[in-house]
């Protein structure tokens, strides 16, 4: 008897052991008015910590270089690809900026002041900064400016379609002063050809009253080439107010010779700015790029 009491004690201390292992750590004795026993269970060690969140995607810039074989020189690039170009697989509208080393509004140049809008705004587009501004006196006036433009549709666009998921709807041309007129031209020479590259065009301040007798019989040769058909396109027109210091007249003349002309599918808007020349280009680009692209 002795000995069956001794291996029944054995036997319910092992599986008491037993119980513990697997989690159940009241192994109560039963009888009398005690209760179980409490066998304490070491506390599970805490998981590692997770991982440190991986960092928010930015914008970076590209730099590069075209020769062009219709002017004759090389131009630098700076081209802007917006945070969320590496993550995607969409396509991007491309802003096309003349004047894109030129500093117009120090101390940044025209480049680095619309990339920082861009990144402000958080606005899914990349932006092409076209350098060369030492030659804008020859690749902005007429007849170096068909060349030029030739370069910009037949060069520049397939070089940066090639290389980066752009969106071929949704081409946009901007510049200022003597770039802005010749964004005019670029419009005049394509809807004279029916055949638009670009689908808007901003211009800031332009010099239309530079070569104003030229530029007024482009417009009259794209209006007879068109002869009524539709011109697909977005024209911002813009000034300073002052009438001696900006091309206040020039751009109003050429805005209103444009509405007269009735162009079907042209969306054309001119906007008065309280600022100097130069100093029209930033609020010009930041406000139509919040309407054109939101």
């Amino acid at each position: 008897m002795r000995y069956g009491r001794r291996v029944r004690a054995l036997v319910f201390a092992g599986s008491c052991a037993l119980l513990v292992v697997f989690g159940v750590w009241n192994c109560g004795g039963g009888g009398g008015g005690g209760g179980g026993t409490s066998i304490p269970i070491a506390p599970v060690a805490d998981e590692p910590a997770a991982s440190a969140a991986t960092p928010a995607a930015s914008s970076r810039v590209v730099s590069d270089t075209i020769a062009s074989a219709k002017t004759g020189a090389s131009y630098p690039l700076e081209i802007y690809l917006p945070a969320s170009y590496d993550g995607g697989s969409a396509g991007y509208p491309v802003i096309y900026a003349m004047d894109g080393d030129a500093v117009f509004n120090a101390p940044g140049t025209r480049f680095s002041n619309f990339r920082d809008i861009l990144d402000a705004r958080r606005t899914e587009a990349i932006l092409v900064g076209i350098g060369g501004s030492a030659r804008r006196t020859k690749d902005y006036i007429l007849p170096g400016a068909t060349a030029y433009h030739d370069f910009l549709t037949l060069e520049l666009v397939p070089f940066i379609e090639a290389r980066y998921r752009a969106d071929a709807g949704r081409r946009l041309l901007t510049g200022l002063s003597l770039s802005g007129s010749m964004t005019g031209i670029a419009l005049f020479l394509e809807g004279a050809a029916d055949r638009l590259t670009f689908s808007h065009f901003l211009s800031f301040e332009g010099s239309f009253g530079v070569q104003a007798d030229q530029h007024q019989a482009l417009e009259e040769k794209m209006h007879d080439a068109l002869a009524g058909k539709p011109l697909p396109a977005t024209l911002v027109l813009t000034r300073c107010d002052n009438p001696a210091e900006c091309n206040f007249e020039p751009v109003d003349g050429m805005y209103r010779r444009l509405l007269a002309r009735s162009y079907r599918g042209l969306a054309a808007t001119e906007t008065t700015y309280s600022t100097t020349h130069t100093g029209t280009d930033i609020p010009s680009f930041s406000d139509a790029i919040a309407k054109v692209l939101p």
